[in-house]
């Protein structure tokens, strides 16, 4: 059986420095969906995030500059360490969340 190596984890700001060195100011939301929905890479178009984004998600993703992603692209400097990109501390379960505030209107009724 072939293991496969993982995709490695960098943060969003390195993505987003990378357009901002391209345009040579700060992006605003709105270039940055454009840019990432049609990011040229080995000849392709690609969408840089496996999706296309719209402006309020690129909105997101400059306010949130230091949260870990998985790319490809990830440059050796650029890449997050396995283990301090495993278990974030500020990634919280779902399903925790929603069970907690229907326990909380539960008890405020």
């Amino acid at each position: 059986m072939a293991t496969s190596t993982p995709i490695p984890k960098m943060m969003l700001g390195f993505v987003v420095r990378r357009f901002v060195a391209d345009l040579g100011r700060e992006p605003s939301p709105q270039e940055l969906a454009e840019w990432a929905n049609h990011y040229r890479e080995d000849g392709h178009e690609i969408c840089l995030f496996g999706r296309p984004i719209d402006a309020r998600e690129a909105a997101v993703i400059l306010r949130h500059r230091g949260r870990p992603v998985t790319a490809r692209s990830a440059r050796p400097h650029e890449a997050i360490p396995l283990e301090s990109a495993e278990s974030p501390t500020n990634v919280m379960s779902l399903a925790a969340a929603r069970e907690r505030l229907a326990a909380k209107r539960r008890k405020n009724r």
